[in-house]
């Protein structure tokens, strides 16, 4: 390992170990932000208590990592966006949200780009990996989740409108 790099997206400061990650064919991120990712979601499925803050942990890092515009990229935001959606303003917990966003990524939709903020929140990655017990983690995963759907703010109609279509109004619970 090499120093620290920022990652192009959410711009923590990160470990530079290109050695972990050749590129993602759709997530933008630098690889030690990756790393870190990798890590919280090793810890959320170790460890029951984090489990139901692991779906809404994947739509907040997806949503903050966009990547370059193309197909994969495109439904990538969109669907992560909607989770955001159905979680922190409808109420869904991560089962539900999963099962809607697989009914928002059927195989014939499209997905046009969205063009993404200029920041992607204040809270990353890294500051869930630092929390130090359960309560701590889910609450700054829920803080972390709130940023990064503020920042898209721009598009959150379009990605309420798109949910709501899909799932005709029905609530996840």
């Amino acid at each position: 390992m090499s120093g620290t790099v920022r990652c192009p997206d959410c711009e923590a400061v990160v470990p530079d170990v290109p050695e972990l990650r050749a590129g993602h064919r759709y997530v933008g991120a630098a690889p030690g932000c990756w790393a870190a990712y990798t890590e919280l979601l090793g810890r959320q499925l170790s460890d029951p208590a984090l489990a139901e803050a692991r779906m809404l942990a994947v739509d907040a890092y997806m949503a903050q990592h966009p990547g370059a515009p193309g197909r994969q990229a495109s439904q990538s935001v969109w669907v992560h966006l909607i989770g955001l959606y159905l979680t922190l303003e409808r109420g869904y917990d991560g089962i539900s949200s999963a099962r809607a966003k697989a009914l928002a990524a059927a195989p014939e939709a499209s997905f046009e780009w969205l063009e993404p903020p200029a920041s992607y929140g204040s809270s990353t990655v890294l500051d869930v990996v630092a929390a130090a017990t359960a309560d701590e983690h889910r609450d700054a995963v829920r803080r972390w989740a709130m940023s990064v759907w503020g920042a898209w703010g721009a598009h959150q109609a379009a990605i309420r409108t798109r949910a709501d279509d899909v799932l005709g109004g029905t609530r996840g619970r």
